[in-house]
């Protein structure tokens, strides 16, 4: 018996179109927008080849040219100061030496995930099921959220048709916001492909992560590296894993050494953020690790304040620095970012600028905020023709907050003038100092910065910056 023929080309494209007619109506009433392991299977065979056909850019024009479409920026992964670092519906990247603390990162951002009540997949080839939750657990997280919305898998089989049809239809229940895969190496591992081999990662990459990333979750992949002499910013093995990222990929650095005992700091760098929001070998985020008496942990994102580039003349919108000065100065109470955000109109990359320059310089204090997020308050106004910022201290191959580069403007927040009082604390190279009554406002709530010689010192962020 012959087989039977091939269909037409305008066959394959009616049935297409009538797929996406049907699934389109059944978002439209309410209906399962993800795709279950049936009907993957059941488009498979009615339209192969169907991603073949051209894609109709008539809505995607319309929308980025009237602005109802917006480019992709990075929403989940929340930082003290402003921005997320990974891209939902995306394939994200961490990649570090072994200790860096690239599993605290992810559960930092599964436990905000958690505690606003979205759902994350974790697929763990490293730890095991006590080790995680412990660590959640630790964080904070509420353990009923754990119970809800936390789906751990430990697979020790390799992802078959049967296992990616029982967590297809777990993704199209669960519908998470976060996926994590750690590791790539155990996965490819798990998988029996050769990490060095473009074809079988490329492969893993499609089979997993993609998959991952279809049901609309920002999935952040774990990958160790060994130490680079070079300081590289992506991990050994094969080219592919660097062209299988589509969100953002970032090299995780420790600065000082931590533990769940043992506080301690790391970087997490910019290798590849394909939307552009950060650029290659930028300083994105800090994440830093403080035991807690009652035997908790604080874990935190924040912003990295790139203050030696801010304070020697790098990109300061002042624009937008005055119009979130006074926003704040309207607001009844402290504003968290997003509160900024819906207040002042303009780019949304220059308004994190401007948030994180303010607060650098000491025009905004940070304090912590309910649901971990991080609350601004005005501490003096700005405007637009303050050309000289304060100066900002921690800059490369300063001492612990006494070595201090002459400013050439405004010192800090305090009094001016004859409103100065002298404080009598002391320190190496000059004995003596004026502070007022006020503190630098550090976007670290837990430092204690001084005012030493009419000038402002933070001892741990110097610390960091001399560590880095």
């Amino acid at each position: 018996m012959a087989p039977p023929d091939p269909p037409e080309p305008h066959e394959l494209l009616d049935d297409y179109q009538a797929w996406v007619a049907e699934l389109q109506a059944d978002r439209d009433t309410g209906g399962n927008p993800v795709p279950t392991s049936h009907d993957l299977a059941a488009d498979d065979a009615v339209v192969p080849g169907a991603s073949w056909l051209p894609i109709d850019l008539g809505p995607i024009v319309d929308g980025l040219a009237d602005g109802t479409l917006q480019r992709l920026e990075p929403t989940v992964g929340s930082l003290d100061g402003g921005g997320c670092i990974f891209y939902a519906g995306k394939v994200n990247g961490v990649a570090g030496e072994s200790g860096s603390g690239k599993t605290w990162t992810a559960l930092a951002v599964a436990a905000q995930e958690l505690t606003e009540g979205r759902a994350v997949v974790y697929l763990d080839l490293e730890d095991d099921a006590a080790g995680i939750v412990g660590r959640l657990l630790d964080l904070g997280v509420d353990p009923e959220a754990v119970r809800a919305a936390f789906a751990y898998i430990r697979p020790d089989w390799r992802l078959d048709e049967v296992a990616r049809s029982l967590l297809v239809d777990l993704l199209a229940d669960r519908r998470p916001a976060l996926a994590v895969v750690d590791s790539t190496g155990e996965g490819l591992a798990l998988d029996g492909a050769n990490p060095n081999a473009d074809e079988e990662v490329a492969r893993w990459f499609r089979r997993l992560p993609r998959l991952l990333a279809s049901t609309g979750a920002a999935v952040v992949v774990l990958d160790h590296t060994a130490k680079a002499a070079d300081g590289g910013l992506w991990p050994i093995g094969s080219q592919r894993k660097r062209a299988a990222i589509d969100g953002a990929q970032y090299m995780q650095e420790t600065i000082r050494p931590f533990a769940k005992d043992t506080a301690g700091l790391a970087v997490l760098k910019c290798a590849k953020d394909r939307h552009g929001t950060y650029r290659a070998g930028q300083r994105v985020a800090e994440l830093t690790v403080d035991p807690e008496p009652t035997g908790g942990v604080q874990v935190a994102l924040r912003a990295a304040q790139e203050a030696a580039t801010t304070a020697a003349g790098g990109f300061r919108p002042t624009g937008y620095m005055e119009r979130i000065s006074d926003a704040l100065a309207l607001a009844e109470g402290a504003l968290t970012y997003n509160d900024i955000r819906d207040r002042v109109t303009g780019k949304k990359e220059h308004i994190r600028t401007a948030v994180n320059v303010l607060v650098v310089e000491g025009y905004v204090t940070t304090a912590p905020g309910p649901r971990r997020s991080t609350l601004h308050t005005l501490a003096r106004p700005f405007r637009e023709d303050d050309t000289h910022p304060p100066t900002v201290l921690g800059e490369p191959g300063t001492s612990r907050g006494h070595e201090v580069a002459p400013s050439t403007g405004p010192t800090g927040p305090g009094p001016k003038g004859g409103d100065r009082g002298t404080s009598g604390l002391t320190g190496p190279g000059d004995q003596s100092g004026t502070s007022g009554d006020q503190s630098y406002p550090c976007p670290n709530p837990h430092h204690s910065p001084q005012l030493l010689a009419g000038r402002w010192a933070c001892d741990d962020c110097t610390q960091m910056e001399v560590a880095s």
